[in-house]
């Protein structure tokens, strides 16, 4: 009687398993490995330091000076929706379409 047993739980578990995997196919699933698009930038000051710009329009680097010395500064225009525009330099700065604070 016992390899009865056996056998009816093994036909049992791989009838259970077909199942499952029947309510788990591949082609219901969403594989949408698109990523999403970031309104986060970084950008690298001269001195080493990491700038985070997060939710701006535009940012980017702007070279400054004459034919003898140059410096390197980056510059953020906020969105015009008023939406926040957050700066995490050496301390955190809010722009939006009407100023920073």
């Amino acid at each position: 009687m016992k390899p009865l047993n056996a056998l009816l739980v093994v036909v049992l578990v791989f009838v259970f398993a077909r199942n499952m995997i029947n309510q788990a196919r591949a082609d219901d699933l969403d594989f949408n490995f698109e990523t999403p698009k970031s309104d986060t930038k970084t950008i690298w000051k001269s001195d080493g330091s990491l700038v985070i710009i997060k939710g701006a329009k535009d940012s980017g680097y702007v070279i400054k000076g004459d034919d003898s010395v140059n410096e390197i500064e980056y510059f953020v225009v906020p969105k015009d929706d008023g939406s926040p525009t957050f700066i995490y330099d050496d301390e955190l700065t809010i722009c939006s379409n009407t100023g920073c604070y």
